[in-house]
């Protein structure tokens, strides 16, 4: 690193506006090459690209020029390690979306089994539920559907199925708007 890269980086440190702002500048391009590897469901490159800025912050917080000898790769780790963050992040509370499209139903109605009329009710939804699921999906997406809920990760479905990841991500999106539908339709 030059010296005068290292007093930019100390004078950041020590939150010169300035110096904070010309170094994320200066490494948009490397936070936009970082997250243009990722996806993140429901979110676009913009997204990512503030995750990736907010390891870059941190980067420039926590850069120790006596143990490390290039900021851009250091940064690199940083970014990167922010932008998968945020993506399991988005998947955690994705996940649970999913999960109360198609079981939050059961779960809200039978557990008040002082209403016997409700149970009955709600088996004969969740079976209607269950034919229209069948006939709504596609049969790959059926495929998607039920590995998914036996646990399998995005990357062992896409194996599991000789897809890519990413069509993995799109069918389950395209599965939540479906089954989001047919909820409110019940």
């Amino acid at each position: 690193m030059t010296r005068d890269e290292i007093i930019l980086l100390k004078n950041a440190k020590n939150g010169d506006d300035f110096a904070i702002n010309k170094i994320l500048i200066d490494n948009k391009s490397l936070v936009s090459a970082i997250a243009r590897k990722y996806f993140l469901f429901g979110g676009d490159s913009e997204d990512l690209i503030q995750e990736g800025m907010i390891g870059l912050f941190k980067a420039i917080n926590n850069f120790d020029e006596n143990r490390n000898d290039n900021f851009k790769n250091y940064a690199g780790k940083l970014i990167e390690r922010e932008i998968i963050s945020a993506i399991r992040r988005e998947n955690t509370s994705k996940n649970q979306a999913l999960n109360t499209s198609v079981f939050g139903v059961e779960g809200e109605i039978l557990h008040d089994m002082s209403y016997p009329e409700k149970s009955i009710i709600t088996q004969e939804n969740l079976r209607e539920l269950n034919e229209k699921i069948k006939k709504d999906l596609s049969n790959f997406e059926k495929m998607v559907f039920d590995l998914y809920f036996k646990g399998y990760s995005y990357k062992d479905i896409a194996k599991e199925l000789n897809k890519s990841p990413k069509s993995i991500d799109n069918a389950l999106a395209r599965i939540k708007v479906k089954l989001s539908y047919l909820k409110e339709n019940l």
